[in-house]
């Protein structure tokens, strides 16, 4: 009885060890993560507008959402070319950016409230890049909000607030304005 109690002890543990192996790894394997959506849509360092109707999407479902109050916009940087910078000129009611590394993962979140006189101007910046702008400041760089990252591949979800109609032409200008580029120092 006992070695019937020890077998099925030890096989649950080593099912739930395989299931945990299995789960985790899902994100690794699988052809249909976020990033490979963008990076399959998208060049690098260049602002991609998703498409404001959900039917109209050839992809980002889990990317942006079915919210019809927010304009969205992707941009796909590799931080081995330099530095990703994004910023935008002109005033919305709100946006918000997220940063998401090369498996999908949001590792930082930032929005007007938080920016300096609610500009858009955010560097993405890997470790060594992070201690050259902590020694000497880019001029560049002088009021962005800096976000490290530790994965050099990403992308960046910006979402603008849009209320109603009214505000559709300022937020498109607001949307159009958005630079994506790379910062050599």
């Amino acid at each position: 009885m006992t070695r019937f109690l020890y077998a099925t002890l030890v096989g649950l543990v080593g099912a739930a060890v395989v299931h945990l192996v299995i789960v985790f790894l899902l994100p690794l394997v699988s052809a249909n993560t976020p990033w490979n959506q963008i990076a399959g849509q998208t060049e690098e360092n260049r602002p991609y507008r998703l498409p404001t109707r959900t039917a109209d999407a050839a992809f980002g479902s889990g990317v942006h959402g079915t919210d019809p109050f927010f304009e969205t916009i992707v941009c796909r940087y590799d931080l081995a070319d330099g530095a990703a910078h994004l910023r935008s000129t002109g005033r919305v009611p709100l946006w918000t950016v997220n940063l998401y590394d090369s498996l999908g993962t949001g590792f930082f979140s930032a929005n007007d409230r938080l920016a300096a006189g609610q500009r858009l101007d955010l560097a993405v910046l890997n470790a060594s890049q992070l201690r050259f702008v902590r020694q000497s400041t880019p001029t560049e760089l002088a009021g962005a909000i800096i976000a490290p990252a530790d994965d050099p591949r990403g992308f960046a979800v910006v979402r603008v607030f849009v209320p109603d109609e009214t505000w559709t032409g300022i937020s498109a200008r607001f949307a159009d304005a958005l630079e994506c580029r790379s910062l050599e120092f």
